[in-house]
């Protein structure tokens, strides 16, 4: 596998499709990031490729505890007060790595998988 990995992106369109081989997912406030588990680490990605595990170090933690060679597509998001906080997420993405481990502190982070 070639890193890094290339999402697919949803598309907003005005009736659902069905059929064979479409498939959904749901729109989560969050920031699209690609977790790949290697033999000795976490990395994570953005949509765009760049590195971002350091922004988002509480989730590359807890993903040492997945098997070596595990490639997941989600969003890094955050709860506040019983929901989704984007501007939460957007603050941890564009913080400095010192600002994000003091956000991180106050408000970690969840990783949701797309299917």
């Amino acid at each position: 596998m070639e890193f890094p990995v290339k999402v697919a992106l949803a598309q907003a369109v005005p009736t659902l499709p069905d059929g064979p081989g479409w498939w959904y997912e749901p729109k989560f406030d969050g920031h699209r990031t690609v977790l790949h588990r290697t033999d000795d680490t976490v990395i994570l990605y953005a949509r765009s490729g760049r590195v971002v595990t350091q922004h988002w170090m509480d989730l590359a933690v807890a993903a040492m505890a997945l098997r070596p060679g595990t490639v997941l597509d989600g969003e890094a998001v955050i709860w506040r007060d019983d929901r989704l906080d984007f501007a939460a997420a957007q603050s941890r993405a564009a913080s400095s790595v010192t600002r994000a481990s003091t956000l991180a502190a106050r408000h970690p982070a969840s990783y949701a998988c797309h299917g």
